[in-house]
């Protein structure tokens, strides 16, 4: 019986050595760029502000480092750990380390499908559109490809600048007109193979860059001539947490 346990107990052990290691050796990744040796605790500090999965659970992840710790550096002779991991926490940092190294794809969190106007749209069907669907965003393509995003900003503003006597007339003008009052460069394309992990990056470099990023558009291969299968915006990304990261990526 004292047998029995004792390779159980290396059963989880192994495993639990084995889904760290390979944290260990994303978190340099992440932090580095390269898998030279870095402290765990140091590159776990560094990559919470990365990733929404090492922010969401980053007391787990510090547990992690502490047990591996106490079964690496005081184990005091063969097959003899001071400390055995549950099978509940080995099963955790196996989930945790698969969900870190093959996240859900970006799909899974973004607004679908994706309605468009051609930039000839009358600002009526315009305000219709965002009146029944609620939208804050409308992406307006031609047959050549994405020619712009509408934002509730950009509309506002064209608003503001046409009215005349109290009152605006919106006959005659279309979502052309309101385009060159929107932001420059504020929508970015990614592919549908990409992850939430990228939406992460994509995003902070946006404002690293104190530039403000209306929404993410998803396409066939990341071209503005394919048409969006998805749209993610800010609000979206805030919804990236544990729960989502469980969604599955086979989509």
């Amino acid at each position: 019986m004292d047998n029995v346990r004792k390779i159980d107990d290396r059963s989880k052990v192994e495993r639990f050595e084995v889904a760290f290691n390979k944290i260990h050796l994303k978190l340099k990744e992440l932090v580095t760029g390269s898998f030279h040796h870095a402290p765990y605790g140091e590159l776990l500090q560094k990559a919470k502000k990365k990733r929404g999965i090492i922010h969401e659970n980053f007391e787990r992840f510090r547990r992690f480092g502490h047990l591996r710790n106490a079964l690496v550096h005081e184990k005091n002779k063969e097959n003899f750990y001071i400390a055995v991991p549950h099978l509940e926490l080995v099963e955790e940092i196996e989930r945790l380390c698969e969900q870190l190294l093959r996240p859900p794809l970006a799909l899974s969190i973004a607004s679908q499908p994706v309605t468009t106007l051609p930039s000839k749209a009358s600002i009526t069907e315009v305000l219709r559109i965002i009146e029944q669907k609620s939208f804050s965003q409308i992406p307006i393509y031609d047959d050549d490809g994405f020619k712009g995003l509408l934002t509730e900003g950009g509309i506002a503003k064209w608003f503001s600048q046409n009215i005349k006597g109290g009152l605006v007339s919106v006959k005659g003008h279309t979502a052309a007109d309101i385009l060159p009052l929107e932001k420059a460069h504020n929508v970015h394309f990614i592919s549908r193979n990409q992850t939430i992990y990228d939406l992460e990056d994509v995003f902070e470099d946006y404002y690293n860059h104190n530039k403000k990023l209306e929404a993410i558009l998803i396409t066939e291969s990341g071209a503005k001539t394919q048409k969006p299968i998805g749209i993610v915006t800010a609000w979206d990304l805030v919804r990236i947490d544990n729960s989502a990261l469980i969604v599955s990526n086979h989509i």
